[in-house]
Formats: C-alpha cells, structure tokens, sequence
C-alpha cells in the first residue's frame, strides 16, 4: 500500500475495533440486516475464481464462513478483522480451521503480499476507512482478474437517528459514511473495474428507541468517531426521543440504511 494512516486514524481505528470487540458475543442475534446483505453479495459473486486465495474482509464472527467455502470447495479463505474478539468468537462458533484462517489486520494496511488474492469479500465493514487508502489496498492484493465484492452503508443512513439527535444537541452521534460517487471515484482510481453496482435502501424497524440504541450496541455500530465522550444529559435524550417518536411508522420506528453492493475486477 502506498499510503499509510495516520496515527490519529489508526487510533479512532482502535477504539473502533475495541467496539466491537465488545459486541463480539451478542453480533449474531443482532445484525440481521448486516448479514442479509452479506449473503446478497456473495449471491453476486462469480461462479469460478481466477486462483484459490480469498479474503473476507472485516469478517466479524465469520457467519458467512461455510457457505463461502461450499461455493468454491477449492478456496482457501483469510478471515481478516480488525477486532481480535470477533475473530476469537468466530473461532469459538467452529467457523474457523484450515480453509478458514484468521487474521487480525486493518483493511487500509493489510500484511499480504501484491497480486495474491482471486477474491476479496466486504460486507458491512469498510465504511470506516478512507475509500482511497482502501480501494488502493484492495487492488494491490488482488491478482489479475481477481473479483471485489463489496457491501457498504452510504452517507444518507441512519437519517432518522441523526435528525432526531440534531432537535436534541449539536453533538455528533451517528458517523459521517463516504457517498456512493467517493467510492466510485476510489474504486476507478485503483484501476478496479466496475462490472456491477446496485445501490438499495432498507428499513428496519423498532418498537421504541431503547430497542434501537440496544441493537446498535449489540452490533458495535454506536461507535462514532470525533463524538463527544460522557453521557449524554437526561434532557438530551428526552428530546431526541420525542423527535424520534414523531417519525412512528404502523410498524415501528424506522431506521434507513443505503447500501452499495458493489462487484469490480483487478
């Protein structure tokens, strides 16, 4: 890679995976709409690989592990995470083994050598770096004709939480996420070809506000870079959730995520 982060960044990286490394036991009961897109984007995948190495990259507990092994029974996979909880419950769940190793590493400064890998897969891990310093990283370890198949949230998501935060205080609670058009621009600058892009909304819904936050936490999503440390005030969160409560939908309070489903070529 040619470009390495910042000491600042590899910091707030480490609060992040320190995150969710406290949400490693309670990640799969709650992220269904994470590993609903997860298995979208390997129905995207190709049906043959150009070699036999393969990443999944921000891998989390690994839920995807067999599934992805039963799609190519040749491949030989590296489980890369940045939290070394999430790889350690993967392995505790069994998704871990020969075909299936763990590797504990940033995704914008990955330790394996140029042009090794027939496939990356990325779901729901990668809105945390810089779409340049990792579209350059993804390109350096894919080989010729190796595929990226990438699923991430877009700026636009969380809307509703964000409004509802900005009627109570001014400080940030929901993280800033990169545009569809920055990772296009990332992914054409690293000399990845676009073969398909989709971009689709969801909405998930919660009967009241603590069920959302709870969900929040449980996935290690709460974490927002820059925020403000404390807790928040007793007023504060009334009002937040008075503003949220006023956007009730017959089914709930919603939560909208944009996601970006993404497969490109070396």
């Amino acid at each position: 890679m040619t470009s390495i982060a910042s000491t600042a960044s590899w910091m707030n990286k480490q609060a992040v995976g320190e995150r969710f490394g406290r949400a490693a036991a309670s990640y799969d009961a709650h992220a269904g709409l994470q590993l609903a897109c997860a298995r979208s984007l390997l129905d995207m995948a190709p049906a043959e690989l150009v070699g036999e190495r393969a990443l999944d990259l921000g891998c989390a507990t690994a839920p995807l592990a067999r599934a992805q092994q039963a799609r190519w029974p040749a491949s030989r996979w590296l489980g890369v995470d940045l939290s070394p909880a999430m790889l350690a419950e993967a392995a505790a769940r069994g998704r871990t083994g020969p075909r299936f190793q763990p590797l504990c590493a940033d995704a914008e400064r990955l330790p394996l050598a140029d042009a090794g890998q027939a496939l990356v897969f990325s779901s729901f891990a990668l809105q945390w770096c810089a779409p340049e310093r990792v579209a350059a990283e993804l390109a350096r370890v894919l080989m010729p004709a190796g595929s990226l198949l990438l699923a991430v949230p877009l700026a636009g998501s969380l809307h509703e939480m964000t409004d509802s935060w900005a009627a109570a205080d001014r400080r940030p609670h929901v993280n800033r996420l990169p545009a569809e058009p920055d990772w296009r621009r990332a992914l054409a600058g690293a000399g990845l070809s676009l073969q398909h892009a989709e971009n689709l909304t969801f909405t998930e819904h919660y009967p009241d506000v603590k069920s959302l936050v709870r969900a929040f936490k449980a996935t290690g999503v709460d974490h927002v870079q820059g925020g403000a440390t404390g807790l928040t005030g007793k007023r504060a969160w009334r009002a937040m959730c008075d503003a949220y409560e006023a956007r009730r939908q017959p089914a709930g309070l919603p939560l909208t995520w944009r996601v970006l489903f993404v497969h490109a070529l070396r």
